[in-house]
């Protein structure tokens, strides 16, 4: 059967529109997807928030008995992990990392003020002093963080930090926690920046944060 001219170029036509009307929409859809983004990675190898979110009220209480809150977070970068002192191998190794990036950013510290904090996910063994004793170790600038278990949940509920403790034996003091062992990056503000996923390089780190500080100025 033939077809004529006019029918034919009719068939292209539309085709033509309903291509057209597909591309559009695949355009909308991806730039929904874009914009529904929660983060920017802009060659960097932390995952920044294109907005810095804002962290709803938390107190908790530092090794030197001082209160640790939102405003404890303002006027400084803050560098903050999650971990426990009993821990025998990701809180160690983070610690050192972090002292390496504090080493690495002194130059950056002269001009803005710099701080790194543990706060602990082992509140019921983890008194101010015994985290005095720990972080200090590693670096003498840095600080432990504690707190009751409601109290911590009020600021690791917003950071989507995950905790467990895993015991051998029910009742026993001699446990271990699963934890989140990312590193949370919070502006002068007191907002949370960024975040640092492992595995850790102070280089790369304190690469980023160079460039994010940067980028604020």
């Amino acid at each position: 059967m033939s077809i004529s001219p006019n029918a034919s170029t009719s068939r292209l036509v539309l085709k033509g529109v309903i291509i057209a009307v597909l591309a559009t929409a695949a355009g909308i859809w991806s730039a929904r997807l874009v914009l529904q983004r929660p983060v920017v990675e802009d060659e960097l190898a932390a995952t920044r928030f294109p907005v810095a979110r804002t962290v709803q009220p938390f107190a908790l209480i530092d090794h030197n008995h001082e209160v640790f809150d939102n405003a404890a977070l303002q006027q400084r970068w803050s560098f903050v992990f999650f971990g426990y002192t009993y821990c025998p191998d990701v809180c160690p190794t983070t610690l050192s990392v972090l002292n390496s990036i504090a080493q690495r950013l002194q130059d950056v510290d002269e001009d803005e003020d710099i701080r790194f904090v543990m706060v602990t996910v082992d509140p019921q063994r983890d008194t101010p002093e015994r985290l005095a004793e720990f972080v200090t170790y590693f670096n003498g600038d840095f600080l432990g963080v504690t707190g009751s278990d409601q109290a911590l949940e009020q600021l690791t509920s917003q950071l989507g930090i995950l905790y467990n403790r895993v015991e051998s034996e029910p009742g026993s003091e001699n446990y271990l926690v699963d934890h989140t062992a990312a590193v949370f990056l919070f502006d002068p503000d007191g907002r949370y920046h960024a975040v640092f996923t492992p595995p850790l390089s102070a280089e790369n780190i304190a690469s980023d944060f160079r460039k994010m500080l940067q980028a604020t100025r």
